[in-house]
């Protein structure tokens, strides 16, 4: 049995297939004995070798006999796919031939670990020297899902010792018509992006752009907003991870600079530096991502003047445009080029955004040629405009340092003049964590450094901004408030909560033109910048009336680009600033305060932080170490409470419900407050496994799949499932359970459209909520469950194959598991999910509580029965080598496709 025994930094030696480390000579021994490394080690060989294994050898050959409907071969990897409705059985046979002259001794067949779904049986007892054997595979259905086991064939020739080997892998794969529905409609092809290339504006021939809003823009622009494009020789660096070594001479200057800013770490000197190339880095790397929506062969067809009288334009017909997939906003360009060409660039201009396509406007370059229904190459563009504001708010804090908000140090000690404060939520005078931040941040306790709102997840984050919000106005009767958050539902929430004690006149919510005005609340329309369907900016004197401002962080940017007079503002809230990247935090804050002004943020950062598509922009890559674009605020243990509240009542979830989340990231502080009749509503469910406990793990045993050329994956058998549990919750009647109660969460886009295509025949699913994590932050739902969608068939599989990947993220988990206020059903996979540390510990809590069904599952496979079979086989390494130097000093995670 090979084993690691490869000492890479002198902190003694280690395994990497079990992932153990900094063992003695003696403790690595002992593990290479241990079954659990053994078993890696077969698993990992036999992963490497499975290709060869199932190739037919010697002149003997393995194929598929009987009754073949409903049965599908592949002929390389030597899997045999044998589909089952609910409840079925069928039985075919494996032929074991021989071709060639010398006789062949078939010794065994054995299955490599156990498998009831699969039973073979060879009816004339394994033959020696014949020409032809039947073998009857046996398959019956289970339950919904996908098994499979590997089956050895052992053979040696009459005149040779040695053994040779054939495997064959069947799987039984049991639908019912909804998983058959969601099955995969095409074969997955691994989408190739196109190339990145440095398209320069000057090589663009420009469209129609939008006409101007009939109301003129009152709001001056006096700081201009610049265009901040990252230079030809930057991605030329970058491209080669920004080593001098690798570049050319005329670059070596350039790039030592930049690496000697990453060696040396975030500094005060070079802030804006650091996030700037990190900005570019995250903006090539967007560049790429947009091209996997290009579209080749496309269809343009005019739009009837009916349909849009402004301008001639044509309608684009874009999938997976409601989805934002891409995200394109009324003002962008769409690029074109004729069919087969790449030049010229045609710009298009967004003009509409409807359900499922664009209305364009190109020039007359353009038009003048354009034929209806013609055929074209479609390159799309993502919005810059917050990548812009982001630069520009790094450029002021050049000019303008804000060190005592991005480096803050411990205020002095502040006195609390104002102490007998009177909530407007009368909930919150029981609640002491909430009535001390809004006392804090009355008090400005914190300045000049930012006061922290920590709130866990139920614990009234908002609740208590929008409080402090309201007794700063009512307590400062010289106070100027900005109140930002990263996106428009969390500012519309806050601005109508708001409402609900403060005046109309002194609230204005500030809006983007790209807005679409139909998504505005209409309760909030009155106190906005919309005039007769138009989304206008007012007077700067206008605008410097309000004592209360709400926008998006990136809207704000029209506030400083008006030239509001620094401390004006005497009051700046982010809430949910932890889902937000630094800079674009910076963009309410640079140029607009000064060390008078109250800075809040709120947030929580074991909760999702901003979404970054580069890699090499992490905190956790080499190279912005511990300082990259996803860092959140995270405030030491033993925080100062003049600085930082956290929040410790829990009003949402049931107990069983938070135990896990509360003990992995808050340090089992949060207490349970929730509505006791309403998170306890669901303990007595009739489909519950165990009553009194609203956790259930329902274990489903499916294929994870991609389809086309997304590379999102899919899981059928568990789409099949969360219906089914969908149905079962609106079918209730006691309680009555109505659509709007039940989110369904899963971490890959894929899953999500099968889900909603499946919900939409079913009665009364049409409000049920489908999304990802991030779609459901800040959302609660009364019950949630959840399809984490990775699966495996085998135990044979090697834990390293499976790329976990979202599901690795404990930010997700947490959101995933914490919006459900009275009952929370897992639907996945355990034997993948068990190999996390955070969805293991998970699913063992449900386990040892009653809340498990579905097949069964033990955290350890029976390891001994494994290591007989191949022992008994004797299949085993033959190649005698150590583990590879690079899997030992680097552990990469193992290609899924072979």
């Amino acid at each position: 049995m090979a084993g690691s025994s490869n000492n890479l930094s002198g902190g003694g030696l280690q395994c990497p297939l079990c992932s153990i480390n900094n063992l003695s000579q003696q403790q690595f021994e002992e593990h290479k004995s241990s079954p659990q490394h053994r078993v890696k080690w077969l698993k990992h060989w036999y992963q490497n070798n499975k290709i060869l294994l199932a190739q037919n050898k010697n002149g003997v050959e393995i194929i598929t006999k009987g009754n073949l409907d409903g049965i599908s071969t592949n002929h390389q990897t030597g899997q045999v796919v044998v589909y089952l409705p609910p409840s079925g059985q069928k039985v075919f046979q494996l032929v074991v031939k021989n071709t060639g002259q010398e006789p062949i001794i078939l010794r065994q067949i054995e299955a490599l670990h156990s498998c009831p779904s699969v039973v073979v049986s060879d009816n004339h007892g394994v033959c020696r020297g014949e020409k032809y054997v039947r073998v009857d595979c046996n398959t019956a259905a289970r339950g919904l899902g996908v098994e499979q086991v590997p089956i050895a064939f052992q053979f040696k020739a009459e005149t040779s010792d040695e053994l040779f080997f054939i495997v064959r892998t069947v799987q039984v794969n049991v639908q019912d018509q909804v998983a058959e529905e969601s099955g995969p409609t095409s074969v997955y092809k691994r989408p190739t992006p196109g190339q990145l290339l440095f398209i320069s504006e000057d090589s663009i021939i420009p469209g129609v752009p939008l006409k101007k809003n009939q109301r003129p823009d009152g709001l001056s622009k006096k700081l201009p907003l610049n265009n901040y494009k990252y230079t030809k020789s930057l991605q030329l660096i970058a491209q080669k991870n920004f080593n001098p070594r690798k570049v050319t001479a005329e670059l070596r200057e350039e790039a030592k600079k930049i690496s000697d800013m990453m060696k040396e770490g975030l500094t005060p000197q070079k802030y804006s530096m650091w996030y700037q190339t990190m900005l570019w880095l995250e903006e090539m790397q967007m560049e790429l991502d947009i091209r996997y929506y290009s579209m080749e062969e496309a269809v343009l067809k005019q739009v009837p003047l009916r349909d849009y009288s402004s301008v001639p334009c044509v309608e684009l017909r874009v999938p997976g445009l409601a989805e934002n997939r891409p995200s394109v906003l009324k003002g962008d360009n769409v690029l074109v080029t004729h069919k087969g060409k790449k030049k010229p660039l045609y710009a298009g201009v967004v003009h509409e955004v409807k359900e499922t396509s664009l209305y364009l406007a190109f020039g007359p370059e353009f038009m003048d040629t354009f034929i209806d229904n013609i055929r074209v190459s479609v390159n799309f563009q993502f919005n810059r405009h917050p990548l812009k504001v982001s630069h520009r708010a790094l450029e002021l804090i050049q000019r303008n340092p804000l060190n005592y908000l991005t480096f803050p140090s411990a205020p002095p000690a502040a006195a609390c003049p104002i102490t007998n404060i009177v909530p407007y939520n009368r909930k919150l005078e029981n609640n002491r964590e909430q009535m001390l931040a809004v006392r804090n941040i009355v008090n400005r306790t914190s300045r000049p450094a930012p006061y922290v709102v920590f709130g866990p997840p139920g614990t009234g984050k908002t609740v208590t901004i929008v409080e402090a919000i309201k007794q700063v106005l009512k307590l400062d009767p010289n106070s100027r408030i900005l109140a930002c958050t990263p996106s428009n539902s969390a500012a519309d929430l806050i601005a109508v909560r708001l409402l609900e004690h403060v005046p109309s006149s002194q609230i204005f919510r500030m809006h983007a033109t790209s807005r679409a005005i139909s998504t505005i609340p209409d309760n909030l329309r009155d106190v906005s910048n919309v005039d007769r369907g138009i989304i206008y900016f007012p007077q700067d004197n206008k605008l410097w009336e309000y004592r209360i401002i709400v926008c998006t962080m990136v809207t704000a940017a029209r506030v400083v680009s008006a030239g509001m007079p620094t401390g004006h503002i005497t009051h700046v809230f982010l809430d949910e600033s932890g889902h937000s990247m630094e800079p674009e935090a910076l963009v309410p804050l640079s140029g607009l305060v000064s060390k008078d002004t109250q800075v809040v943020l709120a947030g929580d950062p074991h909760q999702l932080g901003p979404v970054i598509r580069n890699p090499q922009c992490f905190s956790s890559h080499s190279l912005f170490k511990n300082y990259g674009l996803d860092k959140s605020h995270s405030p030491a243990e033993g925080f100062n409470t003049q600085v930082v509240t956290k929040l410790l009542n829990n009003y949402r979830s049931h107990s069983a419900i938070l135990k896990e989340p509360n003990e992995i990231f808050y340090n089992s502080e949060l207490k349970v407050c929730g509505d006791q009749m309403l998170i306890h509503s669901l303990c007595n469910w009739e489909h519950l496994p165990r009553r009194q406990f609203p956790l259930v793990f329902h274990a489903v045993k499916g294929k994870d799949e991609r389809e086309g050329t997304s590379p999102s994956f899919f899981n059928a058998q568990e789409v099949s499932a969360v219906v089914g549990w969908v149905k079962k919750l609106l079918d209730s009647k006691s309680p009555r359970i109505a659509g709007k109660d039940v989110g369904v969460i899963t971490p890959y886009r894929r899953q999500v459209e099968k889900i909603r295509s499946q919900l939409r025949k079913v009665r009364g699913a049409e409000n049920v909520k489908v999304g990802s994590p991030e779609e459901f932050q800040g959302d609660e739902r009364l019950v949630v469950v959840i399809s984490t969608v990775r699966a495996s068939q085998d135990y044979m599989a090697d834990d390293h194959v499976f790329k976990l990947g979202f599901l690795r993220n404990p930010k997700r988990f947490n959101v995933a598991v914490t919006r459900a206020k009275a009952l929370l059903i897992i639907v996945g996979c355990p034997e993948i999910l068990s190999l996390d540390e955070h969805w293991g510990r998970l699913l063992r809590y449900i386990q040892q509580s009653g809340g498990y069904k579905g097949h069964a599952f033990t955290q350890n496979t029976d390891l001994d029965d494994i290591i007989a079979r191949f022992n008994t086989l004797d299949l085993r390494p033959v190649l005698g080598q150590d583990v590879s130097a690079r899997e030992m000093a680097e552990a990469p995670e193992w290609r899924a496709e072979h």
